[in-house]
């Protein structure tokens, strides 16, 4: 951008853009939770290939985070920090599942007459808190939770060494609540049997020292419903949105054609997912891994994939070709897409 004014209408331009994005999700009735294919044509969003979370098939789709260390490294990065810091986090301890065997949050008494199956879940069962314990295990052992007063930072955790730090969506902004997409639903239209649909974009990831370089952004959305394989969730939209206008209102990003963001989504107490979005100036290109399955009483082999990918780096060439190389810097990356750093808001959805 030739001046500050220019800087300034292009960023407004962006954020006029993700604001319309936002105010069509909000638009959808209490019984959208999952966005077809008419959904993301609407809002001007492509899905691209499945991101591989095992990494065990050659990726050509573009990429811009990496997990820093193997699935086995995760495993014992996890116990080994519980083990040595349990006495300073607040949810070190698994969840149960959601059952009548085990109720997730308190103890109750389930006396009701008649068989039933102990997997089945628990009538009381509250899917988004249920959502909300499951993410806040991750977080304590992403060292988010972890409170030393003689430490130098809070990332002792899996994020030890990693650039990242977490912000509650409330902290976002100083004094400003609804810093991030959330929904309540009031009628019970969703599930079997039906209950209102709600979620809630809790947590964003941000680069400690803000860097125009690295625009990547990332956080967490605790839902309360599951998905099936290959549906796209309402919450996992809003959530990059969300995070993305964040990021414009919170630095100069002028200079990437590419804004990436990274959401990871907390499903009941069942699923999980990972879903790397990036706004390429076109339109919103949404890449997502299978469904993670969460479901029992002991953290799980996808449970150690999804803790691989929240402690990740960020990756990938993001920035205009010509700016990178009058700045001496690496041209490009084959795989990244390239615009002509035109914002074509009028075209959306068309």
């Amino acid at each position: 951008m030739d001046n500050e004014n220019e800087t300034a209408q292009f960023t407004g331009q962006c954020i006029e853009y993700l604001d319309s994005v936002l105010q069509d999700i909000q638009g959808f009735g209490d019984d959208v939770y999952i966005l077809n294919k008419g959904h993301l044509a609407g809002l001007n969003i492509r899905t691209a290939e499945r991101l591989d979370i095992e990494e065990q098939s050659v990726d050509f789709g573009p990429r811009f985070f990496c997990p820093r260390f193997t699935l086995e490294q995760a495993r014992q990065k996890t116990t080994d920090f519980l083990a040595n810091h349990a006495d300073h986090i607040a949810y070190h301890i698994w969840p149960p599942r959601c059952s009548h065997g085990s109720y997730v949050g308190f103890e109750v008494d389930d006396s009701s007459p008649g068989p039933r199956d102990p997997d089945e879940r628990h009538p009381l069962c509250n899917l988004q808190t249920d959502a909300e314990f499951r993410q806040r295990w991750f977080l304590a052992v992403m060292g988010a939770d972890y409170y030393n007063p003689w430490a130098e930072s809070t990332n002792l955790g899996t994020w030890e060494g990693s650039e990242w730090f977490q912000l509650p969506e409330c902290d976002l902004v100083p004094g400003q609540m609804g810093n991030l997409p959330h929904h309540g639903g009031t009628r019970a239209q969703v599930g079997h049997p039906p209950r209102p649909y709600t979620f809630h974009v809790s947590r964003a990831f941000l680069i400690e020292e803000l860097s125009t370089d690295t625009p990547h952004i990332g956080g967490t959305v605790v839902d309360s419903t599951e998905a099936e394989e290959g549906d796209v969730l309402r919450c996992e939209v809003a959530a990059a949105v969300g995070l993305l206008k964040h990021q414009f209102r919170r630095g100069d990003f002028c200079k990437h054609h590419t804004l990436p963001a990274i959401v990871f989504s907390f499903q009941h107490d069942s699923l999980g997912r990972v879903s790397q979005f990036h706004f390429d100036g076109r339109a919103l290109v949404l890449r997502q891994s299978r469904l993670l399955n969460f479901r029992s009483d002991e953290p799980t082999t996808d449970a150690y994939h999804m803790i691989r990918w929240m402690a990740n780096r960020p990756m990938g060439e993001t920035r205009f070709q010509q700016l990178a190389a009058e700045e001496g810097e690496d041209a490009g990356h084959p795989d990244m897409d390239k615009n002509n750093g035109k914002l074509p808001v009028e075209g959306r959805g068309s």
